[in-house]
C-alpha cells in the first residue's frame, strides 16, 4: 500500500489550467469544423442558384425568340399587375 503525496496548491491550479485548457482547444476544433462545413455548404447552395439562374436566362431567352410576340403580350400583363398592385397599396 502507498500513499499517495498531496499535491499543493499551485500543482492543483496547473492542472485544472491544463485540463480547461484542452477543453477549450476541443471546443475551438469543433467550431472550425462547424463553420468549416457550413461554409462548404453556403458555397455550393450559392453555385446551384447561379446554375438555376442561368438555366432560367436561357430558357427566357429561348422563348423570347420562339415567339416575341407572346412574351411582350406576357410582358404588358406582368406590368399590368404590378401597377394594380402597387395602385392598391396606396
Amino acid at each position: 500500500m502507498t500513499v499517495s503525496k498531496p499535491q499543493s496548491v499551485g500543482q492543483q491550479v496547473d492542472a485544472m489550467t491544463d485540463t480547461v485548457k484542452t477543453a477549450v482547444g476541443d471546443a475551438v476544433d469543433r467550431g472550425q469544423a462547424a463553420v468549416g462545413k457550413a461554409s462548404a455548404a453556403a458555397g455550393d447552395m450559392a453555385k446551384s442558384a447561379s446554375q438555376q439562374v442561368t438555366t432560367f436566362t436561357s430558357e427566357l431567352e429561348a422563348m423570347t425568340k420562339r415567339n416575341p410576340l407572346g412574351m411582350l403580350a406576357g410582358a404588358f400583363v406582368a406590368g399590368l399587375f404590378v401597377g394594380l398592385l402597387r395602385r392598391g397599396n396606396t
